[in-house]
């Protein structure tokens, strides 16, 4: 009996040596990536106007494809004012009363509605321009 008990003793040691040891053996958890701090991303833009030209083709019903050119006075989220023309891929326009589908007349207001890149602040600009992604137009007459 004097012999089996150190030989319990070290059969229990080993035992629990082997149980701790893969508790400490674990693998570390992975990294999680972090997020590119200075990586473009996307914002509602509203913008409107007068409209300087149009030339719109139908693509589906209440849809359009082409380019419309418009005298920008008020745009969101730093888009830029002035003349600008916009490039439309089946974006949805709407022509209230009085405004001829075919043709919209010059003078017109314009409401620009769709995406526009962004940077976050503090990151630097060299090289980057914004892009604006326009879905939906409406097209009012002029004021008189």
């Amino acid at each position: 009996m004097r012999k089996r008990l150190p030989l319990l003793a070290v059969v229990g040691v080993v035992v629990a040596i082997g149980a701790i040891a893969p508790a400490q053996a674990r693998k570390p958890k992975p990294a999680r990536p972090h997020p590119a701090k200075c990586g473009p991303h996307n914002s509602g833009y509203n913008a409107s106007g007068v409209l300087i030209h149009a030339a719109l083709t139908p693509s589906a019903k209440g849809r359009y494809t082409g380019t419309l050119e418009v005298n920008v006075t008020k745009a969101n989220h730093h888009g830029a004012t002035g003349d600008q023309t916009f490039t439309l891929t089946n974006a949805r326009v709407k022509f209230h009363h009085g405004v001829d589908p075919a043709a919209p007349a010059a003078g017109s207001r314009v409401k620009l509605h769709g995406k526009i890149t962004q940077l976050p602040k503090k990151c630097p600009t060299a090289g980057f321009t914004p892009t604006v992604t326009v879905k939906k137009v409406d097209i009012s007459k002029a004021k008189k």
